[in-house]
């Protein structure tokens, strides 16, 4: 197992997502590929290594790369100042700050203008600069957290999101001319691409999970913890690498470091969450949601293959609120993270 240091924080054992990315890259454009997996399960930090250490020191790639975590995206201009720059401040933008300038596309301001005011079309703009960088070039655009873009029209009776959609499949199955990634811990927004049958058909899916429990007792052993330790650590958190290394700086900073006692109040803070979301039902679906956290308590998982409408509409609500992770590939639905099952054993008492 490789441990790496990125960012300042440890970097483990993502090869063969690493080795999946690159081999993917190799490869003429052929489907779009959507990365999901559970909140803070690395697929961001995992994109973002791949394009900083393989790709942009590889001339053969032109790579354009947002992230819309963080960006007030609420409307159609929003949308496109946050994708766009005009080709002069892009200019600086290259000269000031090398490593972020990938992620603009630079059009003439008068261009953006008209596209702006609906003269010209975003997308017809868009596939130029991308049919000229393609002639010497492999072309990839990565979208983070695209579900941002819902809801949003760029005029009555077209919608953003499904226009960009329309935008990757030409890109990728119609013209080859360019790689297209979309990352999302959103996974109703991916349920709702698998279940479209035009966008399943010209789509692939990766998932990017929380790291397993031999990646997480090889490095915790490294870190000089003790195995019983180890074993109460991933008892509550998983692999869930963001809360470990929450709880590691405090266990290595204070030397009275109680850690089950940090990890029982994480898990009253987990169940706190999920009572005050229960709050907002009835008891009807309150009982609905102790079946469900029982049922993954004991078996690991709750199944997707036979559960009714309005079952769903209830378990979406809960991966909405990131509580629980739906896995439409899989056909379950589990805690977003361990400690959220962890707050579930508190709730079925």
């Amino acid at each position: 197992m490789q441990i790496r240091t990125y960012r300042g924080v440890p970097f483990i054992d993502r090869e063969e997502e690493i080795e999946f990315f690159q081999d993917w890259f190799l490869e003429a454009p052929q489907r779009i590929l959507f990365v999901y997996g559970p909140k803070s399960s690395g697929k961001t930090t995992v994109m973002e290594y791949v394009v900083e250490n393989k790709l942009l020191n590889d001339d053969k790639y032109w790579v354009k790369y947002l992230n819309l975590r963080g960006k007030l995206i609420s409307s159609y201009d929003s949308f496109l100042y946050s994708f766009i720059t005009p080709d002069d401040i892009y200019k600086k933008s290259v000269e000031t700050d090398r490593k972020f300038s990938l992620k603009f596309f630079s059009i003439q301001r008068k261009v953006l203008s008209e596209v702006k005011n609906k003269e010209r079309d975003l997308f017809e703009e868009l596939m130029k600069s991308i049919e000229e960088e393609s002639r010497d070039k492999r072309c990839i655009l990565i979208i983070d957290e695209i579900q941002k873009l819902n809801e949003i029209y760029i005029s009555s009776n077209r919608e953003l999101l499904k226009e960009f959609l329309n935008f990757c499949v030409r890109l990728t199955k119609e013209t080859h001319l360019c790689h297209v990634l979309i990352l999302t811990s959103n996974t109703i927004f991916i349920e709702r691409i698998y279940s479209d049958a035009k966008l399943k058909e010209t789509s692939d899916f990766k998932k990017i999970d929380h790291l397993d429990k031999n990646q997480i007792k090889t490095w915790l052993n490294i870190e000089g913890l003790k195995n019983k330790d180890i074993e109460l650590i991933w008892d509550y958190l998983g692999g869930n690498l963001s809360r470990i290394l929450k709880m590691l700086r405090l266990y290595k900073k204070n030397r009275d470091f109680n850690l089950q006692e940090y990890l029982k109040r994480e898990q009253w803070l987990a169940y706190t969450e999920i009572v005050d979301y229960l709050t907002d039902f009835e008891k009807k679906d309150r009982e609905l949601f102790k079946k469900i956290a029982k049922r993954i308590i004991d078996q690991g998982y709750y199944p997707l293959d036979d559960i009714s409408r309005d079952e769903k509409i209830f378990l979406e609500k809960w991966a909405e609120k990131e509580i629980l992770f739906y896995d439409p590939l899989e056909l379950k639905v589990t805690g977003n993270s361990r400690i959220y099952e962890k707050g579930m054993e508190l709730v079925i008492g």
